[in-house]
């Protein structure tokens, strides 16, 4: 009983934050905002939005692409088919049922492939630590670039929490999340201590982590794995830049707020699996800070129509990932017949 609570509470935890912070911060517009918030959508060249996604695309090959490398030093050679399949299937499942897409990958690719699911596991591991360690390759140099503006940012925060309301409502965000990281962490201990099979699971992945870490200092084809990552990341920019042509002035946006924007985006997905509420609200106040400071004087939230256009981008990306998930598990049915045939 107690092991599904857990189970329910780690998938519905982050979930019911993002409804939380869409629920709040929608409820802060008034009518007139609710009407230029949807005006976005009315206004926006959608072919332009398209060309975003063909990038998107590109990035989610690049991935599938680089991920090869890794797995070849163990002794494993899918096709990129089933790379892109099982990558795609993760991302669908991380907004279906958020934390499991790692699972998820690591599982089709056993299935398709025969690649044992801790040493598959195991490399994901390693591939989210080059990824934040990209991420924080490009927030350093968005905070280079923003370095004389560092002051008027720490006053931006102290801004937006300075209204009554908005005030308790960010302590009481802040404090879910933080409570959800430590619950986690306590839960994860608790668990070694007290449960042998679990124990043994985390050992079993630890492990695959390490061959995952030996994989890429071992591989022969390091430059072609770095030039791999450094096009995934340059589609994400490109892909989160493009949607700045589709509607109004945005394309007016200085590099270092596009920057700082795309990070705020990124952070955004971090803190709830799928972005759901808290990635239109970051980007939407990055955006503001950046077209019109001023705003901030009168108010405590981002303006209606850079959430708008935020939420646009969110919704383009969204809707991305589950045409293509979707597709990759037909596929892979397919896949999965064919070889038992």
């Amino acid at each position: 009983m107690k092991d599904k609570i857990i189970k329910i509470l780690k998938f519905t935890l982050p979930i019911l934050l993002g409804l939380y912070v869409a629920w709040y911060f929608w409820n802060m517009f008034s009518e007139k905002d609710k009407e230029v918030f949807y005006s976005v959508f009315k206004d926006a060249n959608y072919t332009i939005l398209f060309l975003s996604l063909l990038v998107g695309l590109a990035s989610h090959l690049a991935r599938a692409k680089r991920w090869l490398y890794v797995l070849k030093p163990l002794g494993y050679k899918p096709s990129i088919y089933s790379s892109f399949y099982s990558i795609m299937i993760a991302y669908l499942m991380n907004i279906i049922l958020p934390r499991v897409g790692e699972i998820s990958r690591a599982s089709v690719l056993a299935t398709t492939d025969k690649v044992p699911f801790e040493k598959g596991f195991g490399t994901i591991i390693v591939e989210r630590f080059i990824d934040l360690l990209c991420l924080l390759i490009i927030g350093g140099i968005a905070l280079i670039i923003n370095m004389d503006n560092i002051d008027e940012l720490l006053m931006l925060a102290d801004t937006i929490n300075s209204g009554n309301p908005q005030e308790s409502s960010s302590s009481i965000i802040g404090t879910i999340i933080i409570c959800f990281f430590i619950g986690s962490i306590i839960t994860i201990i608790l668990l070694w201590f007290f449960n042998t099979k679990i124990r043994d699971k985390i050992k079993s992945l630890i492990s695959g982590f390490i061959m995952g870490i030996k994989s890429i200092i071992q591989m022969k084809d390091r430059l072609a794995y770095i030039f791999y990552t450094l096009i995934i990341w340059l589609c994400y920019v490109i892909m989160f830049w493009i949607p700045f042509y589709c509607w109004g002035d945005m394309y007016l946006m200085s590099f270092d707020g596009l920057l700082s924007a795309f990070i705020a985006g990124t952070l955004g997905f971090i803190v709830v699996q799928g972005g759901l509420g808290t990635y239109p609200i970051m980007v939407g106040i990055v955006i503001t800070y950046y077209m019109a400071p001023e705003y901030f004087a009168t108010n405590s939230v981002a303006k209606p129509e850079f959430v708008g256009f935020a939420t646009l981008i969110w919704l383009s990306q969204t809707v991305l990932v589950v045409v293509l998930g979707l597709m990759s598990l037909i596929l892979v049915k397919r896949v999965k017949t064919s070889s038992k045939t």
